[in-house]
């Protein structure tokens, strides 16, 4: 499913208008057809049912003004807190259209005392909203959002920001939103996922030029998108056919997220793994993955792998289809060396992760000295790291400041977010899986792992990238409804990993 941003909305409106012919009159009009169409069913139970619209003055508040026209046989009033005079253009046109046909409209900058209704339209702001909502905003919506009736969104509850889903206080609290043309991002992304309810997108009428838009190629993955990403398991198949994952991860005092990567690994499908061990911690590797072979690294008694560590390795990617590199490794400059020696050496797919990211902080440079396919799979913390910038820098100007990192990036970023999101090229995959319970320790180290073994398995990066998220939300999703968000930890995902894969077998 194809999803927009906020900016690309509005390019939409414009090249539609400007390099097609089609007015902003008709769009508006077809928005308003379209949300009158669904009112109706919304309403359909409900005998004689009451209906308010709170309309802004921009073109919002216009679809709003063309959805009571298209109402006029129903018991519709609108408000708005603006005058007249303010509302421009089509808005204008649509609230005429309005007066003519003799709805009425309260032109009031305080929201009606005791107003009872059975469905409010929010066509205050749209996908207009950046940062907090001013003082004359917020009255109205913390009044829709105490109404004890149906909310319906128009594009985007008021106080969602359409392109990062960062709710504004007192946001609108949507039970459906009705989206023009496509999603927009921010209805799926962050708080947005909270405020809009049920997502409805409606054809009004816009020219197939999705692809003509600037910016980045957005796309939602859905359980249909994985049927083709896995092949059948032959008959004759062996160990070293199924894919051979090579692990260097783990140190003194986080040699679970060796473990965890390791089984993310082997309870993803691979054949074969081998987990690279400081010789001095060995024996709990070895105690513990029992199912995968383990190798020990000079490590000079210091419990994490150094750069002499790579001597050992090097032999091993020759071995391998696959190299898993940073769960648990810590940032020791000497670890951080062996990390750049095997990125830089391998020859194998490589997945990036956690603490070997840190050889790319402030140095997004040596991504490009990297001579095999690979995907990194940074949190928004890491990922802010990476390009020295603050979180709420990122958070700011997002999607932006990831359009601009892929024009140079040759990799797969996996960025691991609410939800996590895919990036290759010009491409943006939002996964549609996964749950806030997904928030806690280890749960990055197994998907490292099921995403080495998928590359291992001859999926290339970004298909990897795509199904290996998917499968790790998927199996988090079916395991909350035992454990509960609060209550799941990353090793519960172990033993529900194959019953997921089982499903696309």
């Amino acid at each position: 499913m194809r999803i927009i941003t906020a900016v690309q909305a509005s390019e939409l409106d414009q090249k539609s208008m400007e390099d097609y012919g089609i007015s902003g009159i008709d769009l508006m009009g077809a928005a308003g057809k379209e949300i009158a169409e669904n009112v109706k069913t919304i309403v359909a139970e409900i005998h004689d049912p009451r209906i308010i619209i709170i309309c802004g003055k921009g073109n919002n508040g216009g679809d709003g003004f063309a959805t009571a026209a298209w109402l006029d046989k129903y018991s519709v009033q609108i408000f708005t807190s603006v005058d007249k005079e303010l509302i421009k253009s089509d808005s204008a046109h649509f609230h005429n259209v309005c007066v003519e046909k003799d709805i009425t409209i309260h032109y009031s900058e305080n929201p009606p005392i005791d107003f009872e209704c059975d469905l409010v339209i929010d066509a205050l702001l749209g996908t207009g909203c950046k940062g907090e909502l001013k003082d004359d905003i917020v009255k109205w919506t913390m009044w829709m959002n105490a109404l004890h009736c149906i909310v319906l969104a128009v594009d985007c509850p008021t106080g969602i920001n359409g392109n990062n889903g960062m709710a504004a206080s007192h946001s609108v609290k949507a039970g459906k939103t009705i989206t023009m043309g496509f999603p927009k991002l921010g209805l799926i992304m962050k708080q947005g996922q909270d405020h809009t309810g049920k997502i409805k997108t409606v054809d009004i009428g816009f020219p197939n030029i999705i692809d003509d838009l600037s910016g980045l190629k957005w796309s939602r993955f859905e359980e249909s998108d994985i049927s083709d990403l896995f092949s059948k398991i032959e008959t004759d198949t062996y160990k070293h056919q199924q894919g051979k994952v090579l692990l260097i991860a783990g140190s003194k005092g986080m040699t679970g997220a060796a473990v965890l990567s390791t089984f993310g690994s082997l309870r993803s499908g691979a054949g074969l793994t081998i987990t690279c061990a400081p010789e001095s911690i060995e024996d709990i590797y070895e105690k513990t993955i029992i199912e995968g072979m383990t190798i020990g690294c000079p490590d000079d008694g210091n419990g994490f792998l150094i750069s002499d560590s790579f001597e050992i390795i090097k032999d091993k990617i020759q071995w391998c289809d696959a190299i898993v590199i940073g769960p648990g490794l810590g940032r020791s400059p000497n670890t951080i060396k062996m990390v750049e020696k095997v990125v830089l050496n391998a020859n194998k797919p490589l997945i990036i992760d956690a603490d070997a990211l840190c050889l790319f902080q402030g140095k997004l440079e040596n991504f490009n000295k990297i001579k095999t396919p690979f995907i990194i799979t940074p949190h928004e913390g890491e990922f802010c790291n990476l390009l020295k910038i603050t979180r709420e820098e990122y958070i700011k100007s997002f999607p932006d400041i990831v359009e601009k990192f892929m024009i140079n990036f040759p990799g797969v970023l996996v960025l691991k977010n609410a939800p996590t999101i895919t990036y290759y090229n010009d491409k943006a995959i939002v996964n549609s899986s996964g749950n806030p319970g997904m928030a806690t320790a280890g749960m990055g180290d197994i998907l490292a792992g099921i995403l080495g073994t998928f590359v291992s398995q001859g999926m290339d990066c970004f298909q990897a990238a795509q199904a290996g998220v998917y499968i790790h939300g998927l199996a988090a999703d079916n395991k909350v409804i035992e454990k509960g968000q609060r209550g799941l930890i990353a090793s519960d995902l172990l033993d529900e990993l194959p019953k997921v894969l089982h499903a696309f077998e």
